[in-house]
């Protein structure tokens, strides 16, 4: 989900009621049709493509061609003023249309015919052409943001701005101190672009413009949500949808709505991000707009997806795919069969998964969208590594890093452009300052002559020649070290370029890692199908030492353990792919006894790790009867509790790690139990009981875990999981989380 920034358009955006807007322009073509005077003629033909030109560009600039002829045939200076007014409403049309060269063109144009008339005698004129300024000057800064040419963006909406302060429009200050506050944020700097939308904000509170104050809320909003600040995005957001409201702007709510539902989503508070996805998508079908329709259908399935509810995401998933393939939309097309052949994938449904994936890397291909492919590649190696097919596997993931490198390629000469464009721009700024210093002396110069004798000529020249002399040095001078500048700048940009290169990297091997630890990881449906339980698995970093083990034996019959390999992060997950490895090998053996299990479990890791260990791995294993409601136990540091009517017990196993180089091969026994219906089985790592917090910076400790599931346990499943996750992040508060947290409930 993208986030879009509102631009504040000097050309003027068209916000309005689509039913009202038409009844407006047909309205006008009746009109021309009786009007024999050129005045109301034009006036009717300029009014007729502003209101086309958002929707239909190229009636608009019919329209406004056809005003521009009755402005020729129109005598004297209002002739000239009409032609050039018109001239930067056809040069905003060509913005509309894409065409950037003409419409760069046609705003010159537009100045050059204005020019005169800005030091008019008379007034009215004056401002008429100051205002046509305005105009043409904003739509050639509009021009040069949308090329990302930021320093000539930001030049022109400068002078736009003092010429708007000059004669006292405010709406148009309003404006302009917002686009530079939009190009601020395309350059990062956050700081300077919030200090512009406010600046914005104030006047159009000044004004009382309702819809200014929404554009400049959104705005600021997205500045926040650029900088992961979601809480300050979320209460401008809110501002914005509530304006929206009040002024039956319709469009701006579908966009708020979007926004709000997006900061949601990337809060991971899903609830109310479909609540606002829902209502969007609403509006968005009441009013026939089938891109917003494509765009909320999507976010709603990813919201069921994220939250791993497959089957609920696949019908909006569906949806998007016909609505793309009904208007043409071959992009979303490409999106949308990925995320069916992602939820398949998840299904474990592979046919299916591989055909839709299939297309939208063959759509992907044709249209060159290198950051959906890398997506889609990668997807096709997830599922070319579940289904054993590692050739392909192998070829997927090539296709996938090579998008990747060429993604970093594309955004690294983006941003070398950009660095050039401010670099040639203040070469050329420095330049005409030094020519306008001398044109201004020798002007001085000139004035002088006329009064002075020759001998004061002459000695007012060798005058100027030294100041000449004195200038040119001091340019070079200048040049020399702004060259120097820019060399030890380029290095610095260098160098952080590649520690962020470094990073990355990093960061993807170890989020790769994250996916293949994942893996090892029982699927929680087919747990569901033997025994109600919960599972709280909350790793502290990407990767993790904790993991949960199931295997079904039969029908009525199953093994289920938690287990803490020592640390965390990555050697943590290095240990525990090991030790889950281990755990099935000998189960395939046929040896389903706990203490069995976890005697041989601890030969085999002793031998992978051949040096001797001072940790491994704690584990508490359960085998469960559902018939006979009977249990076998076996722990290795770590106990099962047992909670039934309130009252807890605790069993502990050996006091020793598995792999620990002090445990003898044949430590472990195991406990048999009989279960009353309705007893509460735990099973957790130390990491619950071992985090820092509350008022005194203090261990939870086990003791106070184990009252805290003794609380628990008279709640139904899925609220018990939840009060322990607020008692964790309640106790934590702001102190980092320690270690892996991992508690499995079991309801016999």
């Amino acid at each position: 989900m993208i986030k879009k920034l509102f631009l504040f358009a000097i050309t003027g955006l068209l916000f309005f009621c689509a039913k009202a807007q038409s009844k407006k322009i047909d309205s006008l073509l009746n009109v021309i049709k009786v009007i024999k005077n050129d005045t109301a003629l034009y006036s009717a033909y300029v009014e007729l493509g502003n209101k086309l030109r958002a929707n239909n560009p190229d009636t608009a600039l019919y329209f406004h061609t056809q005003a521009k002829k009755i402005a020729n045939k129109t005598q004297g200076v209002q002739g000239f003023l009409k032609e050039s007014d018109v001239l930067w409403r056809i040069a905003a049309d060509y913005f509309f249309k894409g065409d950037v060269e003409q419409s760069l063109k046609s705003y010159q144009e537009s100045l050059d015919l204005v020019k005169p008339f800005f030091n008019d005698k008379d007034t009215a004129i004056q401002k008429k052409a100051k205002t046509i300024q305005v105009k043409a000057l904003g739509g050639l800064a509009n021009n040069y943001y949308t090329q990302r040419n930021y320093p000539k963006a930001l030049e022109f909406y400068f002078k736009t701005l003092q010429i708007a302060q000059d004669i006292g429009n405010k709406k148009t200050q309003a404006i302009n101190l917002g686009n530079i506050g939009l190009v601020y944020a395309s350059q990062g700097s956050f700081s300077q672009s919030l200090e512009y939308h406010f600046k914005s904000l104030k006047i159009n509170e000044e004004i009382q413009d309702k819809l200014g104050q929404a554009k400049n809320l959104g705005n600021i909003g997205s500045v926040y949500y650029r900088q992961n600040e979601y809480e300050k995005a979320l209460t401008y957001y809110l501002k914005t949808l509530k304006i929206s409201e009040e002024i039956e702007n319709i469009p701006s709510q579908m966009e708020d709505l979007h926004n709000i539902g997006t900061v949601y989503f990337d809060q991971k508070k899903y609830a109310p991000a479909l609540l606002y996805f829902v209502r969007a998508l609403k509006i968005s079908v009441e009013t026939k707009n089938e891109s917003n329709q494509l765009s909320n259908l999507c976010n709603i399935g990813n919201v069921y997806f994220a939250q791993k509810q497959y089957q609920n995401a696949l019908p909006y998933y569906e949806k998007a795919l016909k609505m793309s393939e009904e208007i043409q939309d071959e992009t979303n097309e490409a999106i949308s069969l990925s995320n069916l052949g992602a939820v398949y994938l998840n299904q474990n449904k592979y046919a299916q998964a591989e055909t839709y994936l299939k297309k939208a890397v063959q759509i992907g291909e044709k249209l060159k969208t290198i950051y959906s492919l890398s997506d889609f590649y990668e997807h096709l190696f997830e599922l070319y590594t579940r289904t054993h097919r590692y050739p392909d596997a192998l070829e997927a993931y090539k296709k996938h890093i090579a998008c990747r490198d060429s993604i970093l390629s594309e955004e690294n000469q983006k941003a070398l452009v950009v660095k050039e464009m401010q670099y040639n721009y203040n070469k050329e700024e420095e330049k005409q300052r030094a020519e306008q210093l001398i044109k201004d002396t020798q002007n001085n110069n000139e004035k002088h002559q006329q009064r002075l004798t020759i001998y004061v000529v002459i000695c007012f020249s060798v005058f100027l020649l030294i100041v000449v002399l004195v200038i040119l040095k001091n340019l070079r001078i200048s040049k020399k070290k702004s060259h120097i500048i820019n060399l030890q700048k380029r290095e610095v940009e260098r160098q952080k370029h590649l520690v962020e290169e470094k990073n990355k990297d990093i960061t993807d091997s170890i989020n790769y890692a994250k996916h293949l630890q994942e893996s090892i990881l029982p699927d929680i449906e087919e747990i569901n199908q033997y025994a109600a339980n919960f599972v709280l698995y909350q790793p502290k970093d990407i990767v993790a030492g904790d993991f949960y083990f199931f295997r079904n034996l039969s029908p009525y019959e199953y093994l289920i353990a938690v287990a803490d390999c020592t640390g965390h992060g990555v050697p943590g997950a290095l240990t525990s792919v090991v030790c889950s490895q281990k755990l099935h090998e000998v189960i395939d053996k046929g040896i389903t006894q706990p203490a069995h299990i976890l005697t041989e479990v601890n030969k085999e890791v002793k031998k992978v790790f051949r040096k001797k260990l001072n940790d491994g791995m704690d584990i508490t294993l359960l085998k469960i009867n559902t018939q006979t409601n009977s249990l076998f136990f076996a722990g290795a540091n770590r106990p099962l509790v047992t909670v039934y009517q309130q009252e807890l017990i605790e069993y502990k196993g050996v006091k020793s790690a598995i792999g620990h180089s002090s445990l003898s091969d044949e430590a472990f026994t195991q406990q048999e139990l009989s279960l009353a219906p309705g007893t509460m089985l735990y099973l957790f790592s130390d990491g619950y009981a071992d985090q820092f917090g509350g008022p005194k910076n203090k261990k939870l400790s086990t003791k106070k875990l184990k009252e805290t599931l003794q609380e628990a346990s008279t709640m139904d499943l899925t609220k018990q999981k939840e009060f322990l996750q607020h008692f964790f992040a309640d106790y934590k508060g702001i102190y980092e989380q320690v270690d892996d947290v991992c508690v499995v409930g079991i309801r016999v």
